[in-house]
C-alpha cells in the first residue's frame, strides 16, 4: 500500500519537514511512501471550457470504461502524471504554509482540473481499498482561519468527493524557515499523524475514524460555520443545525443528522446537480436553450468580446 505526500511550500521548509515526519511514520508502519512538491510540477490552470463536464455525461465514462479528458493534451503539462499518482495512492497527506489566511494558490490550481481525470465525482478508480487523507498546516501567525477548511476540502475531492479525513494539525507562530525543528512537540504530532493514517489504512472493515482535534462540524471537523436563514451551516459540508444558546451565547450546535445528508453523499450530489439545472436544461450534448436565448447570448458575447481588450504581458 502507498501513501503520497503532497507539499506546496518551501523546499525543506517547515511544512515539508512536518510532512516528511508523517511519511516516515507511514514508512515505519510498512507503507511505500512518495513525496511530491507541487512547485516542481507544471500544471496549466483550468479554462472553464467544460469539455470534461460534457464528457462526464458519456455513459461509458460514467461506467468507468473510458477516461475523461481535457482541452489540454496530456503531454502539455504534468497534470496527468500527478493525478495518476494520486489515484494509485491509498492515503494522501497534504502539507502547506498559510498565505493570506489560506493554502498557496497552486493547491487550488491542482484542484480545479480534477474533473478532467475523473476525480471529484466519486469515481472508484477500479479499487475497493479504503482511501484516506490528512492535512498539515503551518502559519507564521494565527492568520490561518481559512486554511484547514480549504486544504481538507482539496484532500476530500482528490479522494473522489469522499470525506475520509483521518487527521489534521495546524501550527501557528512558525515564520522562519526550519524553526519547526526547534519544536519537538510539533514534530511528534506530525509523526503521530502519519501513524494515524497508517492505522486506518491497515483496518479492513468498519468506518474510517477521525483521530485529530474536534472542530465544530462533526463531519469535516472544521470550524468554518455560516448563518443561513436563522440556522447554522458548515461552509464545507453544507451540514445544517440549530444553535444551542445559553446565557446569551452559542454553546453548541444541534446538527440535523449525519454524513448522509451532507455534500459528501448521494443526496448532496443530487442537490448540486439540481442547483445547476435550476435555470437551464441539460442533455447529453450539452445545455439546451431556445433560439431566442441562443441569439441573445451570441450577440451579447460578440459585443462584450470587442470591449476592452485585456492588457497582455510584455515579457517574452
Amino acid at each position: 500500500m502507498k501513501v503520497l505526500g503532497i507539499g506546496c511550500g518551501r523546499r525543506n521548509g517547515n511544512s515539508e519537514i512536518l510532512l516528511k515526519h508523517a511519511l516516515k511514520a507511514c514508512e515505519e508502519d510498512g507503507f511505500e511512501v512518495q513525496l511530491v512538491r507541487l512547485h516542481d510540477w507544471y500544471i496549466k490552470p483550468c479554462t472553464g471550457c467544460e469539455l470534461c463536464t460534457k464528457l462526464g455525461r458519456d455513459p461509458e465514462v460514467k461506467a468507468g470504461l473510458k477516461e475523461k479528458h481535457c482541452m489540454y493534451p496530456w503531454d502539455a503539462d504534468d497534470y496527468k502524471q500527478l493525478t495518476d499518482m494520486v489515484k494509485e495512492a491509498d492515503g494522501l497527506i497534504f502539507a502547506a504554509p498559510a498565505y493570506h489566511l489560506m493554502p498557496p494558490g497552486i493547491l487550488t490550481v491542482m484542484l480545479n482540473r480534477c474533473h478532467c481525470v475523473g476525480l471529484s465525482n466519486g469515481a472508484k478508480f477500479g479499487k475497493e481499498e479504503r482511501r484516506v487523507c490528512a492535512s498539515i498546516g503551518v502559519g507564521g501567525s494565527d492568520w490561518t482561519s481559512l486554511f484547514m477548511p480549504i486544504i481538507n476540502f482539496v484532500g476530500s475531492e482528490m479522494l473522489g468527493s469522499q470525506m475520509h479525513l483521518v487527521d489534521q494539525m495546524k501550527l501557528h507562530r512558525t515564520p522562519a524557515v526550519g524553526m519547526v525543528l526547534c519544536n519537538q512537540a510539533a514534530l511528534d504530532r506530525a509523526t503521530q499523524l502519519g501513524h494515524n493514517v497508517a492505522f486506518e489504512l491497515k483496518k479492513t472493515e468498519g468506518p474510517i475514524e477521525y483521530h485529530g482535534e474536534e472542530g465544530i462540524c462533526p463531519v469535516c471537523h472544521n470550524d468554518l460555520v455560516v448563518i443561513r436563514n436563522g440556522r447554522c451551516a458548515c461552509a464545507i459540508c453544507d451540514y445544517e443545525g440549530d444553535p444551542i444558546i445559553e446565557d446569551g451565547k452559542i454553546k453548541a450546535i444541534k446538527w440535523d443528522g449525519g454524513i448522509e445528508i451532507t455534500r459528501w453523499s448521494p443526496k448532496g450530489a443530487e442537490h448540486h446537480d439540481a442547483e445547476q439545472l435550476a435555470t437551464v436544461k441539460l442533455e447529453k450534448t450539452g445545455y439546451i436553450f431556445t433560439e431566442e436565448q441562443k441569439k441573445a447570448m451570441e450577440e451579447g458575447r460578440k459585443i462584450w468580446g470587442k470591449y476592452l481588450e485585456p492588457v497582455m504581458p510584455t515579457r517574452k
